[in-house]
């Protein structure tokens, strides 16, 4: 009854409607005063932080100082922005008066009188602690998952290399094999570090292009920074790693002095455009039959992003020019929506 009535009086200028509507919220609404000092917690409130004595050890007291250390931080910078005049939101730990772990989204706003000065603060925070405990396990998951993927990519490499050079397979065959397994396995380590979420076009080309780049030979990336989604940055790669082949074959790569230049930009009707330009290689004669690595280039590559891929045999240097949706590069696929 105490508590009660002085809650009332803290509210006295609000009326009973607003008590009323400040009652029947589900979450923890708190009134602080302008001193930082809790005045108010709803009845919602006391039972979600199980508070079975809020006049004795609530009320009055310094609102961060009821929370952990570790929280008082982001506790003190929104209450401090909404004395100021503003609003701030914030998710941080805080155990209930029992000990119980629980995380909290909190919005914080400033309450003003009719001059307009900041009087009080209001404080909602609502129990997340259940889609935290979530995520925790998703992401745990999704680590394991990328732990076993690892170790598979790495027990295939392994297989295939015995497997091939047992079976007396040309040495160049198995180079190539392995080489698109650590592509596929460098854009992994790529998204795993992104969380999935997505791979740099830059990191996808830088990778492809290290493994056969030395101090006789250079390459220029040149682009704006873009993110490109799981499915269409794996088929990027695996294109860039064949072009990359390609060059230390029989073009830019494949002699002192060669280089190659990757560049892209936006176009109009938000598309973008890749250009893969090889310079100071032997002259450049067309291929007589399509292989695997023009296969992955102008058909997987070109129906991925939804665009167009021109392999130009130039004599002084192959062009590989790639138009597509800027869209493509965001597809969501199955493994990510999977995740959501």
């Amino acid at each position: 009854m105490a508590d009660d009535q002085a809650d009332m009086g803290v509210l006295a200028d609000a009326g009973v409607y607003f008590h009323s509507v400040l009652e029947a919220s589900q979450d923890c609404i708190r009134v602080i005063s302008a001193a930082g000092r809790v005045e108010y917690m709803n009845a919602r409130g006391r039972e979600l932080f199980e508070i079975d004595d809020f006049e004795g050890r609530n009320r009055n007291q310094y609102w961060p100082d009821l929370w952990p250390p570790e929280s008082r931080p982001a506790v003190e910078s929104a209450l401090n922005g909404a004395l100021a005049g503003g609003s701030a939101a914030f998710r941080a730990l805080c155990p209930t008066a029992r000990g119980n772990i629980r995380w909290w989204d909190t919005t914080v706003s400033p309450v003003l009188d009719e001059a307009g000065r900041v009087v009080r603060v209001l404080a909602a925070s609502r129990d997340v602690t259940a889609a935290m405990l979530a995520e925790r396990h998703r992401q745990l998951l999704v680590n394991e998952l990328n732990h076993r993927v690892k170790n598979t990519l790495a027990i295939v490499q392994s297989i295939a290399a015995q497997s091939l050079r047992n079976a007396g397979v040309d040495p160049a065959v198995r180079r190539a094999f392995e080489g698109r397994l650590m592509a596929i396995a460098a854009t992994h380590n790529v998204l795993t570090d992104e969380n999935w979420a997505a791979a740099s076009l830059r990191q996808i080309v830088e990778g492809s292009l290290k493994p056969y780049l030395g101090g006789e030979h250079a390459a220029t990336i040149a682009g704006p920074d873009l993110m490109v989604s799981p499915k269409p940055a794996v088929v990027m790669a695996l294109a860039f790693h064949e072009l990359a082949i390609n060059a230390l074959k029989y073009g830019a790569l494949s002699v002192p002095g060669g280089s190659v230049e990757v560049g892209w930009a936006s176009e109009p009707g938000a598309r973008i455009a890749i250009t893969w330009t090889e310079y100071g290689g032997p002259p450049v004669v067309r291929p007589t039959r399509r292989g695997f690595g023009s296969r992955i280039i102008e058909l997987a590559l070109a129906s991925e992003l939804d665009g167009q891929v021109v392999l130009d045999y130039r004599p002084e240097g192959l062009v590989c020019r790639i138009h597509a949706p800027l869209a493509a590069l965001d597809k969501v696929d199955s493994f990510m929506t999977l995740q959501s």
